[in-house]
């Protein structure tokens, strides 16, 4: 093996590598004294180089094992008592000083150190807001685990506080879990208002002869209960406390009113049935007709008219929004809703103005539209009109069959596929004006 001390040493010639191969051997089969550190320790020959040779960085020159063990703790317990005063200002300077921190121009720290924010100029070239040094405690541990202790000077008395803080809050919840507790329904008092509504009966009615006392305070106790516990809730009889249910059970569920398996789908994990079960019931008589006939019923759709409005105009660039300031989006609704209907009403009668037709807009009156007329319509077996309500071909604004230059058709009636042009079908000619030489093409 090669010794610890052969760490200290360069590049030997090859006689001192055998000589000192030679001694390594002798110390393994005892022939020559161990290798003694600088202790007086001896130093184990059977040790492998890689671990008693020490690294560069803490290599002493002499033989030793000491970078092998750790660092000696100190097990005193008095420094755990050691107070440390922090936040301490001692000393605030008029004028930047050279070695200062060039952010805030305290002496004890540097700039990567500061903990006040980066200013836009700082105080090495203002000259002007220098902080105060602060007060150092001395630091025996220089080493990196000391010196960023968190826990360091610490008083464990100050967990005290903590804990009676909570204990002022447990107290306090305490006293108001009681205060509610006496609040809600007892089931003593229920019968005490039992037995005062019991008494009250006897002096304005004859007692019943069938009926026993006994009897009696036992519906009446049933009444009462019966009022305290309502659709919907649950009583705790030993918290005293009413819990609501998510739905009444008293209801028959959704995925109950119909139990064919190709009815509408019930999705278990958000509780919802889009379509309706019972599609042989029309909606406004069925106990439940899908979650989408809720949605389309009420307020909704003007909810979602409402929404679409403001998607759009802060598309549009306008602050708004329904959730952050509801009152304000339905002003601006309602503003833009009366702001269109007045501009189609003006359009309208733009319109009318324009080309007329207001004679026909107008109502017909209600004993014209049941009486008789002499148009003349067929009807099918099935009473479907099969003739006499064609719908008349709309006309353009330009003249239409129109035929000039002798033509016997119209420009645009025929297509030369070889030209890519459009001429007259009657004489095959692509110049629109044209003299047609030709009656009849075709004969």
């Amino acid at each position: 093996m090669a010794t610890a001390s052969s760490s200290a040493v360069g590049k030997v010639s090859r006689e001192e590598f055998r000589r000192q191969k030679d001694l390594d051997a002798a110390r393994k089969a005892g022939n020559a004294p161990a290798e003694v550190d600088e202790d007086g320790n001896a130093i184990n020959p059977h040790i492998p180089q890689f671990m008693a040779q020490a690294p560069w960085y803490m290599n002493t020159g002499v033989p030793s094992l000491k970078h092998q063990k750790g660092k000696e703790y100190n097990a005193d317990p008095s420094k755990l008592k050691e107070q440390v005063s922090r936040g301490i200002k001692i000393y605030a300077a008029t004028r930047y000083r050279k070695g200062a921190c060039t952010n805030c121009g305290a002496m004890t720290h540097k700039a990567i150190d500061c903990l006040e924010r980066p200013r836009k100029k700082g105080a090495k070239w203002t000259n002007q807001d220098i902080a105060p040094d602060e007060l150092l405690a001395g630091q025996k541990a220089s080493d990196w685990d000391s010196k960023r202790d968190r826990w360091d000077g610490y008083d464990p008395a100050e967990h005290k506080k903590v804990v009676e803080e909570h204990q002022a809050l447990e107290l306090a919840r305490q006293k108001m879990r009681e205060e509610q507790l006496d609040k809600s329904t007892d089931l003593k008092e229920v019968k005490k208002v039992a037995r005062a509504g019991k008494m009250a009966k006897r002096k304005t009615a004859e007692e019943d002869e069938f009926g026993s006392s006994d009897e009696s305070d036992d519906e009446d106790e049933d009444k009462y209960a019966d009022a305290a516990d309502q659709a919907g809730q649950k009583m705790d009889t030993k918290t005293r406390m009413t819990v609501r249910n998510l739905r009444i059970r008293e209801d028959t569920a959704k995925y109950l009113m119909n139990l064919d398996t190709e009815s509408a789908y019930y999705d278990p994990k958000t509780r919802s049935m889009r379509e309706a079960p019972r599609v042989d019931i029309a909606p406004e008589d069925a106990k439940f007709a899908g979650d989408n006939f809720y949605r389309a019923s009420a307020g909704a759709t003007e909810v979602q008219k409402l929404q679409l409005f403001a998607w759009q105009s802060e598309q549009r660039g306008n602050d708004v929004h329904i959730n952050a300031n509801p009152t304000q989006g339905e002003l601006l609704h309602q503003e833009f809703l009366k702001k269109k209907e007045k501009l189609k009403e003006t359009s309208k009668v733009g319109i009318l103005e324009r080309y007329g037709g207001e004679e026909h807009l107008e109502r017909v009156p209600l004993e014209l539209l049941s009486g008789q007329t002499e148009n003349y319509v067929e009807y099918s077996r099935t009473g479907v009109i099969t003739k006499g309500q064609e719908r008349a071909k709309a006309k353009s604004k330009y003249d239409e069959d129109v035929y000039l230059g002798n033509h016997t058709s119209v420009w645009g009636s025929w297509y030369n596929t070889t030209t890519m042009t459009w001429g007259y079908s009657c004489c095959h000619s692509t110049i629109k004006g044209s003299y047609c030489t030709v009656y009849n093409y075709s004969e």
